[in-house]
């Protein structure tokens, strides 16, 4: 069950892309420890299909907390044209624990993607994480813009590299 006492965040920010660059891009978890905040590894589990993967993460805690991981079960879906809606929530049973590291068991991400108009996507993303373990919420409430806002930062930064200008994803239209 997850606690309560630990703030929420919502992100909204405008990126240069298309919605498949942004598909392509957050489905190519193995370069998330180049842009996510604190992440130390990523790697694919499972594609369930296109739009359907599970990932495993581990994240960096700064001295003296203990790194976290989690796994991730991302659904992509498109119900009308011109906006996507990604959610991403931590399962478990799917990878053991790791002895010195928190197991994250609670964590749901929302990101709704709206065209504004061509090459311009309005994002805006929500989550709810409870980074188990020892943590204080005062402490964690503290900090948890820093990551988002960092991680944001990068997104726009990374998401036009030439790996993903020119994506195109089947199952969506741009």
């Amino acid at each position: 069950m997850q606690r309560c006492d630990f703030k929420s965040i919502k992100v909204e920010c405008t990126v240069n892309a298309t919605l498949s660059q942004i598909v392509v891009f957050l489905l190519d978890v193995d370069k998330q420890k180049e842009w996510v905040y604190s992440n130390k590894s990523t790697r694919l589990i499972r594609r369930i299909a296109p739009n359907e993967i599970i990932y495993h993460a581990e994240l960096e805690a700064p001295w003296p907390f203990t790194n976290r991981d989690y796994v991730s079960h991302i659904t992509i879906t498109q119900q009308i044209p011109h906006s996507l809606t990604i959610e991403a929530k931590t399962v478990s049973g799917i990878v053991p624990e790791t002895p010195g590291i928190v197991r994250v068991k609670s964590s749901q991400a929302l990101w709704e993607v709206t065209s504004m108009n061509k090459g311009q996507q309005k994002i805006v993303y929500t989550v709810q994480f409870d980074p188990s373990g020892a943590l204080p919420a005062w402490l964690v409430n503290m900090f948890v813009t820093k990551g988002p806002f960092q991680t944001f930062q990068k997104l726009k930064e990374y998401i036009g590299r030439p790996e993903y200008k020119n994506a195109h994803v089947e199952f969506i239209k741009d």
